[in-house]
């Protein structure tokens, strides 16, 4: 998720109304209002970010209890009779 986008920025927005509303009338200094929106900002990326991983992530693989495919290198040797030279 980017930190500018669409849901980061409204969920900062929600939770940092009633500074911008007071921003807006005047009984808090715009510079104080936009300082605590940009930290919900960074806050909300963060949040967002890390319950979209853990409730929309890809899960991780389950164990069928089937054999692994070996690469090329372990079948040669596990095809080889360990009491011969290999001929």
């Amino acid at each position: 998720m980017r930190p500018v986008s669409g849901p980061t920025l409204v969920v900062a927005a929600l939770l940092t109304s009633p500074a911008l509303a007071d921003a807006a009338t005047g009984a808090l200094p715009l510079d104080v209002a936009l300082t605590r929106y940009l930290l919900v900002v960074g806050l909300c990326w963060v949040l967002l970010t890390a319950a979209s991983e853990w409730l929309w992530g890809e899960p991780d693989p389950v164990a069928t209890g089937e054999p692994s495919s070996a690469s090329p290198a372990e079948v040669d040797h596990q095809a080889a009779d360990p009491g011969t030279d290999g001929h």
